[in-house]
């Protein structure tokens, strides 16, 4: 056995007092409080009022207790596992943000259906819920997996508990809510809207009360009455659901900051307060956002992105420029101030955009991957117009660093999009009369691509290079068309002869 050296005494302290085990530390906190609490509920909710007393005085709870704490224990742990080994590409601190929300997901999915099960009838537990808001906020592969999971550990308490009184009933909820969850998970991308998903919801709630009517039929035909009520109260179940998840999901939207399709349907809307002020206090840099946002989504469409989420992404990227936004050349009239002011202070102006719009993202409680673009879209690169007009000043040699953007580098596909759409965009407005051929256009969209590589701007995130060359090419496609010449017409009908 190695011995143990000194310094890994000072490591060990260092690493629990790192973000890192910190994180680890309370995950774990919170699945064994969820577990034990789950397990009282399930417990003490299924006991008579007659009998709890008299359970709780024998101690008889406690064993079953600590037998479905180990079950949920087993369950939670799987789901956190599958998660990360779902998103093991994904950025760390994402996927450690993601146990709370499975955490919560499962906790009130559990309480609400241990209390519709108690009170109305088993058919009507709403078990899809929690798969929805797993699928939506998390991932559809492990919202599938959850509701397998959940809907086993539902089935199994009931049967614990209630032995075969109760086996027809759950076997047939348990059955119906995986049927449901998966085709709801299914129809998740082609609803594009929360009214659109709950018509989609009503259907698939039809479709599968076809289910508990089978399997009541099987058990005893000649119960007409218990053969509807199941098939009916099933299709409240998947109605419920759906109506929880849309009351549930916003909060949790805002809650843990994530983005969901309905969330960047919502935040692309022009009607946004954020937005709204852009156009007003900034409104060349809200002109700008908009072209931005139209070739980011061709590009995240082209190297199979979320088209959403890089619209979204560009539609904010700017949005620190509200503050001094007279210091931007796109919303200047005429003055400029940096004609008054040293070159110092014109760069810590411009660079300060990019923390001030971080800053105002996340209080607005924007999902993270917005707000880290509006940080990351510079990167590191240096504002080299004021860094030579102030090396002009003096014969000495000036820091780069006190003259470049504060950072950090892209971390992800969308976030390099944003970069380069938002470079390029910028610069052939700049240049549009001097680039006047397809071959020059090319030769700048790729000098300028070249250049942030070279100043290693896509070292920190896993863009490739064929996916910076289907980039380039939607470009040199893209912008000419935005900018096409137009007709010169005569308003002046006594000069046209031929009018």
């Amino acid at each position: 056995m190695r011995k143990l050296r000194k310094s890994d005494g000072s490591r060990f302290i260092a690493f629990a007092g790192s973000a890192k085990f910190k994180r680890g530390a309370v995950n774990t906190a919170i699945l064994v409080v969820l577990s034990v609490i789950l397990a009282v509920v399930v417990r003490f909710a299924t006991l008579s009022d007659d009998n709890v007393a008299d359970a709780v005085l024998r101690g008889e709870p406690f064993l079953q207790i600590v037998v479905l704490s180990l079950i949920i224990g087993v369950i939670m742990s799987t789901l956190i596992a599958y998660t990360y080994y779902v998103k093991r590409d994904a950025d760390r601190s994402v996927t450690a943000k993601l146990v709370p929300v499975l955490a919560v997901a499962v906790f009130i999915t559990f309480i609400l259906a241990l209390v519709f099960g108690a009170t109305v009838s088993l058919y009507v537990s709403p078990l899809a819920l929690c798969s929805l808001l797993v699928a939506t906020l998390v991932d559809k592969r492990v919202g599938i997996v959850t509701n397998i999971l959940l809907s086993q550990t539902f089935f199994l308490t009931y049967i614990l508990v209630y032995g075969s009184e109760k086996a027809v009933e759950s076997s047939a909820a348990l059955v119906t809510s995986m049927v449901s969850s998966i085709f709801l998970i299914m129809f998740l991308d082609k609803a594009h809207n929360r009214i659109k998903f709950t018509v989609v919801g009503f259907i698939v709630g039809v479709c599968s009360a076809v289910i508990p009517m089978l399997i009541n039929y099987l058990v005893d035909a000649n119960d007409v009455s218990q053969i509807l009520m199941s098939g009916l109260w099933s299709l409240v179940s998947i109605v419920l659901s759906v109506a929880l998840f849309m009351i549930v999901l916003p909060l949790m939207e805002y809650l843990f900051r994530l983005n969901t399709p309905f969330r960047l349907a919502e935040l692309c809307s022009l009607e946004n307060p954020l937005l709204k002020r852009l156009a007003k206090e900034a409104p060349g840099t809200f002109n700008h956002s908009m072209v931005v946002g139209n070739l980011a989504e061709l590009c995240a469409d082209a190297i199979g992105e979320n088209t959403q989420l890089a619209k979204v992404c560009a539609y904010y990227h700017d949005v620190g420029k509200t503050k001094n936004s007279q210091y931007f050349i796109e919303n200047q009239k005429g003055y400029n101030p940096h004609d008054d002011v040293i070159p110092e202070v014109s760069v810590a102006m411009i660079i300060s955009h990019v923390t001030e719009g971080y800053r105002m993202l996340k209080k607005e409680r924007l999902p993270d991957e917005v707000a880290d673009c509006a940080i990351q879209h510079h990167g590191t690169t240096p504002v080299n117009y004021f860094l030579y007009k102030a090396q002009n000043f003096t014969e000495e040699n000036l820091d780069k660093k006190e003259f470049s953007y504060p950072g950090p580098k892209p971390r992800t596909k969308i976030a390099a999009i944003i970069m380069i759409a938002d470079t390029v965009e910028a610069a052939s407005r700049a240049l549009s009369e001097k680039v006047n051929s397809p071959a020059a256009f090319r030769s700048l969209v790729h000098g300028m691509i070249k250049q942030k590589a070279d100043l290693d701007q896509f070292t920190e995130c896993p863009i490739t290079y064929k996916d910076l060359d289907v980039i380039e090419d939607t470009l040199v496609q893209a912008i000419p068309s935005m900018y096409h010449a137009r007709i010169q017409y005569n308003n002046n009908p006594k000069q046209d002869k031929n009018a």
